[in-house]
């Protein structure tokens, strides 16, 4: 889910049915630890004022909503509204009254309150122009305000040991798929220049990842659900057909591996920067 006008030529491409929503549920509570400790880092803090740039689900949204307290609030912003019905019952059911969702691009959002803290997890990977749409972010941004973003660095993912020769064949599957329908694959390593090409002071910044140490553990779900999602553009593209992946035994074949060579697999690597808009207070 991305927010902007910009999202008409954006890339995201996985769509916004029910199974596609619950593997991002799945893919965030995997990365919910992570982008926790690049918010903390980032400074946010009880009673400030946060916009969540495609929101989606809700779960940075909600993530945020526990750090800022109910002193604080937080927006989510995004522009398809199933995901925002799903983010607001999430929502109700936690009884965070603080936290509120609007279906709406980023271009089309009022600027007349600036916020504390803008913050966007896997929203500049999807964007044409990541430059041009963390400025348009800024914009929302008070001076001295924070901005905290975290992405996947697609082109150092793939790491086991000992080797997983089924995993690897996916990942040779997957990249290319993803680089060809135009997923920036470096985003990761590419944040602190695309932050101060967009006039941020940059300040600091972290390397992450989950480690899948379990077959059943939830990188290991993670990484099926991605797949099966990514399957038809495969196809499509010519990397792989759907006989070759056979999506429907791929859990047990790489659970089997998973267990047979006492691998650990590190499904995903991410990286999070944040830094501020210069200006006074």
């Amino acid at each position: 889910m991305r927010t902007d006008e910009a999202e008409s030529s954006s890339n995201y491409f996985l769509g916004h049915e029910d199974r596609e929503l619950q593997r991002l549920i799945l893919q965030a509570r995997m990365y919910a630890p992570l982008t926790e400790a690049v918010l903390r880092g980032a400074g946010l803090a009880a009673g400030m004022r946060v916009l969540d740039v495609g929101c989606g689900v809700g779960d940075v949204a909600l993530l945020c909503a526990d750090i800022v307290g109910p002193t604080g609030e937080v927006v989510g912003v995004d522009r398809e509204a199933r995901a925002l019905t799903w983010a607001r019952r999430r929502a109700e059911l936690l009884g965070l009254s603080h936290v509120h969702f609007v279906e709406t691009s980023l271009e089309a959002l009022p600027v007349a309150r600036p916020f504390d803290a803008v913050v966007g997890r896997l929203v500049l990977m999807y964007q044409p122009d990541p430059v041009a749409f963390v400025r348009r972010m800024v914009k929302h941004l008070r001076p001295g305000g924070v901005l905290a973003l975290h992405e996947l660095e697609l082109a150092a993912t793939g790491l086991t040991h000992p080797e997983l020769p089924l995993f690897h064949r996916l990942w040779g599957w997957m990249l290319p798929t993803c680089e060809r329908v135009g997923i920036h694959v470096h985003m990761g390593m590419e944040l602190v220049p695309t932050l101060r090409q967009a006039g941020l002071a940059v300040e600091d910044g972290v390397v992450n990842g989950r480690l899948g140490t379990t077959p059943d553990a939830d990188p290991t779900e993670a990484l099926v659900e991605t797949v099966r999602s990514l399957v038809p553009h495969m196809e499509r593209l010519g990397v792989a057909t759907a006989a070759e992946v056979d999506i429907d035994t791929l859990a047990a074949r790489l659970t089997a591996e998973l267990r047979a060579s006492g691998s650990i697999l590190v499904p995903s690597l991410m990286v999070g920067v944040w830094g501020h808009r210069p200006g006074a207070t």
